[in-house]
């Protein structure tokens, strides 16, 4: 889909049958709005198409059509204007009015689906592959070209491919299947440096030589190396649970220096030296995983720096110009992740694209005349599983998280504009009726839960960025209300209707317990929680990823809410639910960290009898073969999944990715 976007027709040009989009909600997946607002915008002039022989439904358009369409929106603007000063004076108040409304309604189409005002058609398309690439990362003289192929922009399953440019054919250099981020050339081009996870999901750095070999482990505890010279090295090392800063080293790992500390508990991921060797972009989350707009910071460690790009917008990668004068940025400011600019140090912004794809990764090229980025869709519905198969639930926005309400036969999902967007809203559908209804509107909500008895806990943030818990009813029964006095995350419901929930005191999170009323509020243990996942039938174990002293890493726990050493479950990235009746146990092991269990598989296995856990191995599951191996198990080739009454009903998330690298020219 991407290459036929950058290929526009002419007047002459044949419009190729694959370029058609045949429905409403073809169309509106295409621009990444609702099918409302693409019918509303047909009356504007959006080129629809309709057969002459069928209803008025059966409509169809052409990508390229709709892409020159968005082009010419600045000029149908101001031709608007000129008819509008052309009325009579006694007019002039309403068509002010009118010209409002029509300026806001087309500036919020351009920001979120207008085209790029780089042109596509100079776009050149660089890989072909038919699922995802990303991450791209260019040698020092430009020649050659890395990426990961998988689906994730930051750290997922995917490998690593070399590709001579410009026409050479990619190579697979790394077979393992392990998560993978931020590949980076050697300065003498001979080896690619990534960063992968290990057991218990530490963060360490491999080489793999880019001739071909064995890829080996090469500094434990550092991930985004890049190579600040031919000796001296800038990375993320981890301080503790979930508390990542940068440093720099010489390759010997001597004469170490702390670069850059995020506050509380936050992450930085990725860093990037400018050219003069003087400053730093670094790329960072905060403590609930929010992506956070990138920061400039000098090198010589004097100061905290400050925020770049875009105000407020989420940053997932930087570059430089070769001669330093601009700082390229991948950032959100709306629905998608686009290429923007900045003259350093704090100069005009300028955004080089726009448009339904979304562009993230950035490799400028060495003359500073282009670079490369991986461009493309991610999409993502909610399904309902039983005996007669699959059937869609959501058909907007990027959802997941679904709940299975299965008293009232209704499921609940979050529903957000892209996966780019961490703040969500809940959605509630009727099975039966197909009615789709918004719940709590105008909370922007981080994570929620469902009861057996249809009640919801939502954690939300407040005005000020504090995680609230709010209780609401599916059937809407009564109004929702705030629990007093709590502030919290990952809010899941006891049997006894209690509410489980994470908490930080000072830098670390730990699990607590509140009566819905706000009473009863308990610290539940004393090991350290990342994330909650799951509450067991009988209420005695809560699972959730967390931390020991003993080892390195995450790992996933039952920790007893009696009291007591939580019990390992399974290695991350997975998260353990149980069934209704307490006769499975769901472990979902998802392919990336930070894609909201986009892409994985759900293992359902038979508890043994008058206990919450099947027969595991002495430490937990460590691997999905192990999973795969057990006795009695069923799989779901899914790993956001939630249960149903049995283990063939069930509801899920799918997601879709399509992305390829291009070079964007600059000028």
């Amino acid at each position: 889909m991407a290459s036929e976007m950058h290929n526009l027709p002419t007047s002459s040009t044949p419009l190729a049958p694959g370029d058609r989009l045949d429905s409403w909600k073809e169309i509106a997946a295409y621009l990444r709005c609702s099918v409302r607002t693409v019918r509303r915008w047909e009356q504007e002039g959006l080129p629809v198409h309709r057969h002459a022989h069928k209803k008025k439904a059966a409509i169809y358009a052409y990508r390229a059509e709709i892409d020159a369409w968005w082009r010419s929106g600045h000029d149908r603007l101001e031709a608007s204007r000129e008819r509008r000063s052309g009325r009579p004076m006694v007019r002039v108040a309403w068509a002010a009015v009118g010209l409002a409304l029509l300026v806001g309604a087309a500036a919020a189409v351009w920001i979120y689906c207008s085209p790029s005002p780089f042109e596509r058609s100079k776009w050149v398309q660089v890989t072909g592959f038919p699922d995802a690439v990303t991450q791209p990362v260019l040698s020092s003289d430009g020649r050659m070209l890395a990426f990961i192929r998988g689906p994730s922009t930051f750290v997922g399953e995917g490998e690593i491919y070399v590709k001579m440019l410009p026409s050479g054919e990619p190579v697979q250099l790394t077979h393992d299947g392990l998560p993978k981020m931020s590949p980076k050339f050697s300065p003498d081009g001979s080896r690619i440096a990534y960063t992968a996870l290990g057991p218990r999901s530490t963060w360490d750095t491999w080489v793999v030589p880019v001739l071909g070999g064995k890829p080996q482990l090469w500094l434990p505890n550092a991930s985004g190396l890049v190579w600040f010279d031919d000796h001296q090295l800038i990375f993320s090392r981890m301080l503790e649970a979930d508390h990542m800063g940068l440093v720099t080293c010489l390759d010997s790992r001597t004469e170490c220096r702390d670069l850059y500390v995020p506050a509380n508990g936050g992450m930085a991921h990725r860093s990037y030296p400018s050219p003069d060797r003087k400053w730093v972009l670094a790329v960072e989350m905060d403590d609930r995983g929010i992506w956070m707009p990138c920061r400039l910071l000098p090198f010589d460690g004097t100061s905290v720096g400050r925020s770049v790009g875009p105000p407020g917008a989420p940053c997932t990668s930087a570059a430089w110009s070769p001669d330093g004068k601009w700082m390229y940025l991948s950032v959100n400011t709306g629905r998608n992740f686009h290429i923007w600019r900045q003259r350093f140090p704090a100069g005009k912004l300028e955004q080089l694209t726009s448009g339904p794809d979304g562009e993230e990764g950035i490799a400028l090229a060495p003359d500073g005349r282009s670079l490369i980025t991986a461009v493309g869709l991610r999409q993502r519905a909610v399904w309902y599983h039983d005996a007669l198969g699959d059937h869609q639930v959501s058909l907007e926005g990027y959802s997941l998280e679904p709940r299975l309400y299965i008293a009232g036969r209704k499921v609940c999902y979050l529903r957000s504009e892209s996966m780019s967007t961490r703040l969500s809203q809940v959605w509630i559908e009727d099975l039966d009726s197909g009615e789709n209804v918004l719940l709590l509107p105008g909370l922007d909500v981080l994570k929620y839960d469902l009861s057996a008895d249809g009640r919801i806990a939502v954690a939300a943030l407040n005005a000020g960025g504090k995680p609230r818990l709010w209780i609401a009813w599916v059937d809407r029964r009564s109004p929702s209300r705030q629990i007093p006095s709590v502030t919290g995350d990952a809010p899941v419901f006891s049997p006894s209707g209690d509410i489980f929930f994470s908490t930080a005191e000072g830098d670390v999170k730990f699990l607590f317990r509140v009566r819905p009323d706000g009473t009863g509020l308990q610290k539940v243990s004393s090991q350290p929680i990342i994330e909650v996942h799951g509450v067991s039938p009988d209420g005695k174990w809560v699972a959730g990823l967390g931390s020991t002293p003993s080892e390195p890493g995450w790992f996933e726990f039952a920790y007893p809410t009696g009291g007591g050493t939580p019990v390992p479950l399974c290695n991350p990235p997975c998260e353990v639910r149980w069934g209704p009746d307490g006769k499975w146990m769901y472990i979902s092991v998802y392919k990336a960290w930070i894609s909201r269990l986009a892409a994985g598989r759900t293992y359902i296995l038979p508890t043994r009898s008058n206990s919450a856990f099947p027969e595991m191995p002495v430490g937990g599951f460590r691997s999905e073969t192990q999973l795969a191996a057990f006795p009695g198990v069923r799989i779901i080739q899914a790993a956001d999944v939630a249960p149903g009454p049995t283990p063939e009903s069930y509801v899920f998330s799918r997601e879709t990715t399509q992305r390829n690298l291009f070079r964007i020219p600059l000028h």
